[in-house]
């Protein structure tokens, strides 16, 4: 009968390290983003992990193997368990890291809903492009009254884009111009988000109003002949402006699609979830409209030089617009940003005593 091979002591710690590695690298993950953020075959992973780290820290302490080692594993399995039983996790904040990590994919995960708020914009928009355009009475039920005064002054001058915002920047400054910007824009990204709770009704029926309202806007000009008139005045900032309001709408939509169709998890649940990775994607907005206040205050108003004709400043614009893209799409790609440990006392969990 033959006899069975023995287990080398050193293959059985390796392996016993690797398994450690492995779910400590899970704990970063789930630490990070949230056990959500998950896998079901790694959720099962963690489980299993856990309960035989938890077997290991027993066999450590009655054979009384090496303090630290006794430390490590119960480290690892008490922040295993904090995250599976959800116990609140303590970590510092990293501005840095939301900015460059959480947030490129946070909209990465969730860039359906953002493309869903860009269709109930563009959608109206289009269609209210072609009526004003074609009868520019059309406006009249579209637009705000004083919008369309607005729109009847300008078309009655001729100066450059830039001129348009010269004039109130030479009354109030620069700076107060991109606060008084930078607080209706909030305004708009913020009702966009919260009425997300309405199912998402509240947030869509204010995408597809304000597309109604710049179809508009654009249609008239382009009635009279004047379409790289209003492209060329919002050009430097409104790229960035547009982005904002789609993601804060996006972020208002994936909490009412929680609220319509939670899964297999409860509707609280599900909402709570959709909530935290919405508040993400609302600081990506506000964060996006930020730059776009500073650009209408600072850089829409310029009316002389490169600026004074229409091409530069679409430039401007969409260079802007590529900008937001790449640190949205590439940012967690572009930089490293290594995962710091989190600790137990004083002890990483990342790798155990003699690994």
């Amino acid at each position: 009968m033959p006899r069975l091979a023995a287990t080398d002591p050193q293959d059985a710690a390796s392996e016993d390290r690797q398994r450690w590695a492995r779910l400590a690298e899970l704990i970063a993950t789930a630490d990070r983003d949230g056990m959500s953020a998950l896998r079901p075959d790694e959720l099962d992973e963690f489980a299993r992990l856990y309960r035989r780290t938890t077997s290991d820290l027993a066999a450590a302490r009655t054979r009384r193997r090496d303090p630290r080692l006794v430390a490590y594993l119960n480290g690892l399995a008490g922040r295993a368990a904090g995250l599976i039983y959800g116990a609140p996790a303590r970590r510092r904040i990293d501005p840095l890291r939301f900015f460059l990590v959480t947030i490129p994919r946070t909209f990465r995960a969730t860039a359906v809903y953002t493309a869903v708020a860009f269709a109930l914009f563009l959608a109206p928009a289009i269609a209210s492009y072609l009526m004003t355009s074609a009868n520019p009475a059309w406006a009249a039920a579209l637009f705000d009254p004083r919008l369309e005064a607005m729109v009847e002054d300008f078309l009655a001058r001729d100066v450059p884009p830039g001129q348009y915002f010269a004039d109130t920047t030479s009354l109030i400054g620069a700076d107060n111009l991109s606060g008084f910007v930078l607080a209706n824009n909030l305004k708009v990204a913020l009702v966009a988000f919260a009425l997300g709770i309405t199912a998402g009704i509240g947030t869509a029926y204010a995408l597809v109003g304000n597309g109604l309202m710049l179809g508009s806007f654009v249609g008239v000009f382009a009635h009279y002949d004047r379409l790289i008139d209003p492209i060329a005045i919002v050009a430097p900032h409104g790229f960035l402006e547009l982005s904002a309001i789609f993601m804060a709408g996006g972020a208002g939509l994936m909490i009412g699609w929680a609220i319509i169709d939670p899964g297999d998890r409860l509707r609280l649940e599900a909402m709570a979830d959709a909530a935290r990775r919405g508040v993400v994607l609302l600081a990506a907005a506000l964060i996006t409209l930020g730059f776009a206040a500073i650009f209408e205050g600072f850089v829409s108003p310029q009316a002389s030089g490169l600026m004074h004709t229409a091409g530069p400043r679409i430039l401007v614009g969409f260079t802007a617009w590529v900008a937001m893209c790449a640190w949205l799409l590439l940012g967690d790609r572009l930089v490293r940003t290594p995962d710091a440990p989190w600790k137990a006392g004083r002890l990483e969990v990342t790798a155990p005593p003699g690994a």
